[in-house]
Parts: structure tokens; sequence; C-alpha cells
């Protein structure tokens, strides 16, 4: 069976793109199969400190830093009482790195995209894979349609199977399980527009996350004018949206819902239609398997409260750059041969999903808004919202108090 790479990645995103471009710096041969054509729109603007430890490592920190604007904290604001409240990664019990990127998602995924091809990583756009190929339980290849010309299929043989794309979920709806995760069935509205108020000097980058109750709003400005709005609300309340009723239409009724939100749009000119995406959070039963793993929001999808979805994809990548790259050398891609790169995956996640459930219940929303908040209580806030939540090797204090304060309610699987 001819082998031309080490691994084939479904899917051009963060978490495919980091992965194929983290393997290519290990010596080993990585093709990235794409459906669309980038550049291509795509929501999850908001990057995490922490994701900088990759883009160190890849050479394009420097790159991120001439494009887009730096996000050095958060800002949360409550319509119901006007409480505000502003945490600054600096605050974080590790500030290694005390801003991230607000990016456009087309010209951000293009950017890592690039790299990976700068890196000698084939990439095939405009490809679909449409199967993964498997010999008994062992994923041996994968077969994909070239979009321009339909009737060009190929089949391609590797080692390792990596299904990085994204919602679509194609290794999952073959193979594995997919569940809801409990009380997170929300709803994503979303545009960009032109002229919101923003913040003044160093706090300009920072993202606004707008509490009203019906759900909670992000605000993420770009370089320039332009800003993201969109809105994650509950099922009840995408339930009142009328018979007839353009999302435009829903929309603008969501925003008169929040005095915050109207306050922030004030004489602002929306620019593109409101798009939306339905039943947001999920889980996968297993992120690998025999020859197979998943990168990204492939392996679940969370809740975006916390802007962890680019963050979790990234470092994602590099972990199972890492996983692939030992399997390999040791001549075993066996499921048993990625379980160090599950585990420190799923703990990731779980921290990140309990504090986002206790968010939604209740108690984590109140202690963000603390008035005598004590410091070491910001300190640990400030360090879950810089992304500080991959742990391998010492686990520190304040994520096992987090993880015991706020457990992740995972759904089971049977």
């Amino acid at each position: 069976m001819r082998q031309d790479w080490d691994t084939v990645i479904l899917g051009g995103g963060p978490g495919g793109s980091t992965l194929a471009s983290c393997l290519q710096r290990r010596g080993r041969r990585a093709l990235v199969i794409e459906r669309e054509k980038f550049p291509r729109f795509h929501i999850g603007e908001s990057l995490l400190p922490r994701s900088r430890e990759v883009f160190d490592k890849l050479g394009i920190d420097a790159d991120l830093d001439r494009l887009f604007l730096r996000k050095y904290g958060a800002r949360f604001l409550c319509s119901e009482t006007g409480r505000a409240n502003t945490y600054r990664f600096s605050e974080a019990f590790e500030p290694t790195f005390e801003y991230a990127y607000q990016v456009p998602r087309a010209e951000f995924d293009q950017l890592l995209l690039e790299n990976a091809r700068k890196l000698g990583a084939d990439v095939w756009e405009e490809w679909e894979g449409t199967e993964v190929l498997f010999e008994g339980e062992r994923a041996v290849g994968v077969r994909a349609r070239n979009r321009r010309a339909p009737d060009e299929v190929r089949e391609i043989f590797a080692p390792v199977i990596v299904d990085a794309t994204g919602r679509d979920t194609l290794l999952a709806s073959r193979t594995r399980r997919k569940a809801q995760i409990a009380r997170l069935d929300k709803t994503a509205l979303y545009s960009h527009y032109k002229g919101t108020v923003r913040q003044q000097g160093i706090d300009q980058g920072n993202i606004d996350i707008v509490i009203f109750d019906q759900g909670w709003f992000w605000f993420i400005p770009f370089r320039g004018e332009i800003t993201s709005v969109g809105a994650v609300v509950s099922s009840e309340w995408m339930r009142q949206k009328g018979k007839g009723e353009s999302l435009d239409a829903f929309y603008d009724r969501t925003v008169a819902r929040s005095s915050w939100a109207r306050e922030l749009l004030k004489g602002a000119e929306r620019q593109r239609p409101v798009g939306a995406l339905a039943d947001f959070s999920y889980r996968i039963d297993k992120l690998a398997g025999d020859g197979w793993l998943f990168v990204g929001d492939a392996g679940g999808f969370l809740d975006p409260l916390f802007s962890t979805g680019a963050h979790i994809a990234i470092k994602g990548g590099e972990l199972a750059a890492e996983a692939i790259d030992r399997a390999l050398e040791r001549g075993d891609v066996s499921r048993a041969a990625f379980t160090e790169y599950e585990a420190a995956v799923r703990y990731a996640v779980d921290l990140f999903l309990g504090v986002v459930q206790g968010f939604y219940a209740g108690q984590f929303r109140e202690t963000l808004f603390e008035q005598n908040q004590r410091p070491t209580m910001r300190k640990l806030i400030t360090s879950i919202l810089s992304g500080d939540a991959f742990h391998q090797e010492r686990r520190p204090q304040w994520a096992s108090f987090l993880k015991n304060q706020y457990p992740a309610d995972v759904p089971a699987f049977r």
C-alpha cells in the first residue's frame, strides 16, 4: 500500500493547520485536505494568550502582532445591574503572555494554512474528504473528491488520519457517537458592525462580554472600524422568534433586551446579514482510535463564553503532533499510543466546561462581579480566561480547586 504522507489531516482550520505545521517541524510529512478555498468567513475571532506559546514555536507571533489588534483582557458587563468588571491577563498566576489578538478569521486562518505550506506541508484546497477508509477497526486512508471537478476521486493512504473538520465531524458521523452537553442547548446569532462604542488606550482591544436575561453578547473589536458582535441565547428565547420574522429583525429585538448592548451599538451600522449556529455544544465519546484521532471542534465543541474554541484547536494540534510523532517513531499507531493526548485535551476541555456550566447555573457569574473579590480568586479567574488549562505534567493547585468547585457535567456514553 503506497503511503506518500505520514499523516492525512481533514480540515485546514486552526487545528489542522497547526498540526500540519508542527508535524513538518518534526520532519513528518503532512497532507491537509480542505473543502473550502481560503480565505473564507468564520466566527470565533477572539484568541487567548496561551495560544501564543504555539505561535512562538511556529515563528508567526510577530506576523500576528503586525496584522491584528492586541487584546489585553476581558470586560464583563451586567445589563440587569449595570455592574462592570475588567480582568487583565497580566493578573494571572503565570502571566507569561500578557495579551492575545482579535482576529478576523478569514485572514488568521489563511495565515496559519500558508505557514503550514511554507513549512512543507501539502495543502489541497477545494478537496473534500468524503470517507475515512478502514481495515477492520484501524483507519488506513481517506477517500477525497475534487470539488472543482467532482468526477475526480482519490484514495490516499497514511499511517494516521486526523479529523479536524470542525463541526462537520466527518469521522464522528462514521464511527463514533456525538452527544449534546447538558444545559448548553444554545444558539449563536452573529454579525459584524461598523462604528460600535469602544474602550480607549490599552483596553481598546479587550473583548466585552455583555450578560442579559436571555444569554450574553460578545463584542470583539478588530483593527480598524469593524467589530464582531454576537449573542449566545437560550433555546427558550429562540422560540420567541416570530413566524416569518427575519434573523436580522429578531437580532435587533435581542439587542433591545440589553441596556449595555444598546449602548455599545448606538449609531453602529450592521455590515453583514445576521447568521445563526444552533446546538452549539457537543462532545464525542472518544478522541482517538487505531490510526485516527480528532483535533479541535471535530472532537467536541464548547460554548464560546471564554473564547476557547480556537485555543483548544491550536493547543490540541500541537499535542497531537507530539503524539503522532512518538507513535510513528515506535511503529505503533493504535489507540493506546494516543491516550496521553486524549487525557490532556479532556482535562483542559473539562476545566473550561465546568466553569461555563457554573456561569449558566449562576454561581460563577456572580463571582465574576464580586465587589470585594479576593486577590487569589481574581488570579484564578484571569488564569482560566488566559487559556491556562493544559497542564500535562504539573497541575497547579488553583486548577484543582476550580475543578472541584465547578465539576464538569459531561454526557454519559453507554
